[in-house]
């Protein structure tokens, strides 16, 4: 891998006079940076060369805190969900403006249509796939719920592949009076899997939680 690349995910209409980002991913030589769905700077979740997947963010007071252990990404084959993201409408207006510089120097940026969701949040669903295993992205039983929109970006390796979930229908996570809630749709889109532990970061800003 020659230089690093980054992939920019943003709203294509303008909240509040800009169009907003919702995530990005930067691959390096070595690891991969990403994040998605936060509004606060400077957090982050990075998966290394050795396989240690970190998160920094506002709930680690900043610093670096190892969450997982998976394949050395040097090594990685198959298939792994990075997570789900919830993200409120109502507070798009204060994430990132979507900059000059996020679209040039062989970055790639994924415009996000708001007309397309009408349900007043939105999921992101983050994965990885190594190439040759492509062919799982046509199995009936792994398909996304109905209305999801799903690309896969390959201008690094391993792929990543993002799936938008915006419908009342067919949200993963959703706001519940006292959090969130979780649904189950198949083995790979599931913030609920039987068996499985799942980490919830929220805040409170100005007295509504995002």
């Amino acid at each position: 891998m020659s230089a690093t690349k980054k992939l920019v995910l943003s709203t294509k209409q303008e909240v509040d006079g800009a169009q907003r980002k919702l995530g990005w991913f930067k691959r390096s030589s070595t690891d991969l940076y990403f994040e998605y769905g936060s509004i606060f700077f400077g957090s982050h979740t990075s998966y290394h060369k050795d396989g240690n997947i970190f998160r920094t963010s506002a709930a680690t007071d900043n610093r670096a805190s190892i969450i997982k252990k998976h394949i050395p990404l040097a090594n990685f084959h198959g298939w792994f969900q990075l997570g789900i993201s919830m993200i409120r409408k109502s507070s798009l207006g204060r994430q990132p403006c979507l900059k000059g510089k996020d679209q040039r120097g062989g970055n790639k940026t994924y415009l996000i249509d708001l007309e397309k969701f009408p349900s007043g949040t939105l999921n992101i669903v983050a994965e990885l796939i190594e190439p040759a295993e492509e062919p799982l992205l046509k199995l009936q039983t792994l398909q996304p719920p109905p209305d999801a929109e799903t690309r896969v970006f390959k201008h690094f390796k391993p792929w990543v592949v993002l799936t938008i979930l915006g419908h009342d229908h067919n949200l993963l996570i959703r706001p519940a009076e006292n959090g969130v809630s979780v649904e189950h749709y198949n083995s790979r889109f599931s913030a609920s899997l039987l068996g499985q532990q799942y980490q919830y970061e929220a805040y409170k800003l100005d007295g509504n939680e995002s």
